[in-house]
């Protein structure tokens, strides 16, 4: 809708619109950008979605639009969408990652496109892999993290699931040009394609702007896949909640640890116990 009706908005409105949807920034990092405060963002971000509402209902013209031009005007698409509609754009980027070189097919609607976020880094170094693990990596994108799990567990099988099918295409793209034949890549809405409940690992950066739901099954579908004694990785902003998603973690797993934080960014570590429920939790930070 902003081609259709940014030029009613004002300059600040589409401002905040291009950095959160099309720069895929959170509202800390546009508040610190833009020198404003996060509930200035929010509240920002409220009302121009709020005027571009109220214009497409008072004259419909994306509703009345073509279906091509519909869809690529489409603003709130989110990253973890099944099939993006945005213009396909593809590059590669190139990254080095718990000691290897990586090259990278990338694309636009998928999330971290420009280059490999804070967090994720993070998650790729804190990360236990052994060489006969059996690993998911949930919500993979186009697969670094899992991708580099595959490299560490090269007796071991890595799989890969992202709801996203611009995403689970570029993983499985670039698990093939790096000639990693260990690894499944899954389109799909969490784990419920895996059945086995032997898994040595979960890895995940989740998409925490889908909403707690969203986290809270990620979290519940790591404890289902993994064995007791099996290992649950999670990374999470301290702005964007981490610390409630660490509760969240402590009651499905019974425990949970916090083992580093960087730049605002937190790693969990959480282990499967036969119990599995039991509430508590701690925090460790290195």
């Amino acid at each position: 809708m902003v081609d259709a009706y940014g030029a009613l908005l004002t300059a600040r409105q589409r401002e905040f619109l291009r950095r959160y949807y099309a720069d895929d920034l959170s509202l800390g990092e546009i508040a610190a950008q833009m020198r404003v405060s996060r509930q200035a963002v929010h509240d920002g971000l409220q009302r121009a979605l709020g005027a571009l509402e109220r214009y497409e209902t008072a004259l419909g013209l994306v509703a009345h639009a073509p279906g091509e031009a519909r869809r690529r005007d489409s603003v709130q698409e989110h990253y973890s969408t099944r099939v993006p509609t945005s213009r396909l754009r593809q590059w590669t980027i190139r990254e080095t990652l718990r000691g290897r070189a990586w090259t990278f097919q990338v694309a636009s609607g998928v999330f971290s496109r420009r280059g490999i976020d804070v967090g994720t880094r993070l998650l790729i170094e804190t990360m236990e892999i052994g060489p006969g693990d059996q690993v998911l990596d949930l919500g993979c994108g186009y697969g670094a993290v899992g991708l580099t799990a595959a490299a560490l567990a090269a007796k071991g099988q890595v799989w890969l699931i992202d709801s996203n099918e611009r995403a689970a295409k570029l993983a499985g793209m670039n698990a093939a040009d790096h000639g990693l034949s260990n690894v499944h890549v899954i389109v799909g809405d969490g784990a419920a394609a895996i059945r086995s409940s032997s898994l040595d690992v979960v890895v995940t950066n989740p998409p925490i702007r889908a909403g707690r739901r969203a986290v809270t099954a990620f979290i519940d579908d790591g404890w289902r896949v993994l064995r007791p004694g099996g290992r649950f990785y999670l990374v999470a902003r301290t702005a964007q909640g981490a610390k409630t998603i660490a509760r969240l973690i402590g009651e499905r797993f019974g425990t949970v640890e916090q083992v580093r934080t960087v730049f605002g960014y937190r790693v969990y570590e959480a282990r499967r116990g036969p119990a599995g429920r039991t509430a508590g939790s701690q925090e460790r930070q290195h």
